[in-house]
């Protein structure tokens, strides 16, 4: 018989306190003499064991045949494993078995039961261990309900985190956080922790042992930190990061915020990130910043140079000049077709490089989309001017005010040669860079001047400018700017007298002498008609003085704020 508290406290007072015998305790409440004893040598309550198992008769007959089944089950496949009510059912119908449903459910039960896990508590040295994860979550961006993936990385030592949104989780985001990441933390630490993730894991062995990925390999090598990476389905191994994951979703990002653009999202992400430093530590009493500031005097030195976040492949362009990248196709140069070029592709862009050379630069594009710029497609123009009208690139090309101003003009006052004029124009560009082209087109139909000599002068214009030094005055004091912003007008009286010697010196110009032939071509900017023969010379004037009605656009801009400059219809001196 098992007494309660309260009988064993009222034995214990019957007997100590008021001195009465054990059988006399026995006589009036019936308790027998082996359970008043024990309840005077203990006064606790005896917590029931069972010393000797309970004969289970309608089980116990079929134990070793259950046990025999789960064996052979971890070798088969597991949808085609015995379960509880299977079990029950071969019992019943192949060994007549009486017993109930539930008994064979408690049986396999305590057959399958395996011991509880235990865990123990771990403490972090400072600048040892920086845990990585990736969470997602839902954001409203640009009106639109967009997932977005979230690199987060925590301080195992000091718990500092760091969160970024990336809209995917690829190998080209998993570099990219892991740069931004050490830039963060100001220096290398010691250690990087992971799951099994795809982008840094390829095969994953017994034990500790993995096969890694190249880019993940080289990434360490550039920064030369360990990695550790967490048994199959054992989060718990690496639980600040994951504290941090479920942080960064339910309270940095509820409510689902609205934003225009992931870069706000970022900020957003780093106020939440910058006020959680304030928090305290319970261990240490000290907040997170603090523990961080200890923590980042202990990191390595950064490299000279940051890791190219990138991921790196050799392709071989087609025969429409493009290479293919996530199910878009990029364009390169024509003279790249069928060529083996190779691609880099970045978190924002893609460069194509030949021979160490980068050939063509895109931004990112929606997958299935085509990016093709129109000057790797200018040269095809040569062989074949009917794309101008029908080739994507040229369709799509969202031509300028000015392009289009200028073929206009050209196919209105050449009819049909003015389209082969204006697809001369566009194949300068493999001469010169096509936004000089472009910078040209727009002088040309800013003066009037619709033709490709205007439009190749403009070129060697540009090409040809020199930076403009400032003019040395320490060694003049009168030309130095004074306090009143006034000076003497003295030192230029020695110029005059100096301008009458030289005219009675001046030699005439040689009436030979003609204009340059593109002086002839080049319209000024305050001329409103267009010769229809330009190919002829200025006639020199007696004198030496040359006629001239047009000069160059260069020289145009000059001469609106030039003193003593001809105007429109006047004549010019070259000199």
């Amino acid at each position: 018989m098992v007494l309660k508290m309260e009988e064993k406290e009222l034995i214990r007072k019957l007997v100590i306190v008021q001195g009465l015998s054990q059988r006399e305790v026995n006589r009036r409440f019936g308790w027998s003499r082996d359970s008043i004893a024990d309840a005077i040598r203990n006064p606790e309550l005896n917590a029931y064991t069972l010393k000797v198992p309970r004969p289970r008769p309608q089980t116990d007959p079929i134990l070793p045949l259950v046990k025999q089944w789960l064996e052979e089950d971890k070798s088969k496949p597991r949808k085609q494993r015995h379960t509880k009510t299977r079990i029950f059912e071969r019992l019943r119908d192949e060994y007549d078995f009486k017993g109930s449903r539930r008994a064979i459910s408690d049986l396999v039960t305590s057959l399958l039961e395996k011991p509880a896990e235990v865990f123990c508590p771990i403490d972090h040295p400072p600048a040892d261990e920086i845990q990585i994860d990736w969470g997602q979550a839902v954001v409203v961006l640009r009106g639109v309900q967009t997932k977005v993936m979230i690199f987060c990385a925590r301080s195992a030592y000091s718990k500092a985190t760091f969160v970024k949104a990336y809209l995917r989780d690829d190998m080209v985001s998993f570099l990219d956080g892991h740069v931004w990441l050490i830039e963060q933390l100001g220096g290398v630490p010691k250690k990087l922790a992971y799951d099994n993730l795809k982008t840094a894991v390829t095969y994953v062995h017994t034990g500790r042992k993995r096969v890694l990925t190249s880019r993940f390999l080289a990434l360490r090598s550039h920064y030369l930190f360990e990695s550790r990476f967490c048994n199959v389905a054992s989060g718990n191994e690496k639980g600040h990061v994951e504290n941090s994951v479920k942080r960064s979703e339910r309270t940095y990002l509820t409510p689902v915020p609205q934003v225009a653009s992931l870069e706000a999202l970022n900020e957003h992400l780093t106020t939440w990130t910058k006020r959680d430093l304030q928090r305290i530590d319970k261990d240490t009493q000290k907040s997170y910043g603090e523990l961080f500031d200890e923590e980042r005097k202990l990191f390595r030195s950064l490299p000279e140079s940051s890791f190219l976040a990138c991921t790196s492949e050799t392709l071989r362009v087609d025969k429409r000049s493009t290479v293919p990248h996530q199910q878009s196709r990029y364009s390169v140069p024509t003279p790249y077709a069928c060529k083996h070029v190779v691609l880099r592709a970045f978190l924002d862009r893609l460069e194509v490089h030949f021979e160490d050379q980068i050939i063509a630069t895109h931004e990112r594009v929606k997958a299935g989309d085509w990016s093709l710029q129109l000057p790797h497609y200018i040269a095809l123009l040569e062989t074949k001017p009917g794309l101008l009208d029908s080739g994507k690139p040229f369709v799509k090309q969202a031509w300028t005010q000015s392009q289009q101003l200028f073929r206009n003009e050209l196919e209105y006052r050449y009819q049909g040669e003015g389209t082969r004029m204006f697809i001369d124009i566009l194949l300068l560009a493999k001469r010169y860079q096509w936004n000089d082209v472009c910078r040209a087109i727009d002088a040309c139909c800013k003066n009037h001047a619709f033709n490709e000599a205007a439009v190749l002068l403009e070129l060697e214009s540009v090409g040809t400018s020199y930076p403009v030094k400032a003019l040395d005055v320490s060694t003049h004091p009168a030309l130095q700017q004074t306090e009143t912003g006034t000076r003497s007008l003295e030192c230029y009286d020695s110029l005059i007298d100096s301008s009458l010697d030289c005219q009675d010196d001046q030699t005439p110009i040689d009436p030979s002498v003609g204009e340059p032939d593109s002086f002839s071509i080049a319209r000024s900017a305050k001329h409103e008609c267009f010769e229809e023969n330009q190919t002829q010379p200025c006639q020199a004037q007696p004198n030496g003085v040359v006629s001239c009605t047009g000069v160059p656009p260069s020289l145009s801009e000059a001469a609106d704020n030039a003193i003593g400059v001809p105007t429109t219809g006047q004549t010019m001196l070259i000199v």
